[in-house]
């Protein structure tokens, strides 16, 4: 003969809170492993950069990254749209481009941006803040070799 078993009150199928299930996540600088990938990234040695800022077309663009391998510097770069004032469509597209590169190496800089028919002296050129918010800036001021940067996004040159 079988024993009836006392009922259980049915159980809710959705609970408030996540459950043992979901992992915790700490802020960041919480962890012993981020304070050490801090103390580690002070330690890495930071390039002192100039950056020189630029509206080229494309064409020439291409003719100064060939020589990118035997002159270090790196470029980020902003690609305009058709629309906008300095850029147009097929070999009239530009872009905005900073050039960043190391005081000791000014001059072979200036001298392949001149020989690929860029007149880079003309524009100004502006000390890299070594606590630059810029991503982009941080990344080539602690890599050791050429960076090209591209974004992908298109954007509309504005009045200054």
């Amino acid at each position: 003969r079988a024993r009836a078993r006392p009922r259980r009150p049915p159980r809710a199928m959705w609970r408030p809170d996540a459950g043992p299930c979901v992992a915790q996540v700490a802020d960041w600088g919480e962890l012993p492993e981020d304070a050490e990938y801090i103390r580690q990234l002070k330690a890495m040695p930071k390039r002192i950069m100039k950056r020189r800022e630029l509206v080229i077309k494309n064409l020439m663009l291409e003719k100064v990254t060939r020589k990118q391998g035997k002159v270090n510097f790196s470029l980020a770069v902003w690609g305009l749209s058709e629309y906008s004032k300095s850029s147009g469509l097929g070999d009239e597209a530009a872009s905005i481009v900073h050039v960043f590169y190391e005081s000791r190496d000014e001059r072979k800089v200036l001298n392949a941006f001149s020989s690929a028919g860029v007149d880079l002296e003309a524009v100004e050129a502006v000390p890299v803040e070594p606590d630059s918010p810029m991503p982009h800036e941080q990344e080539i001021m602690y890599s050791k070799e050429s960076l090209l940067i591209q974004d992908d996004l298109t954007y509309e040159e504005g009045p200054p």
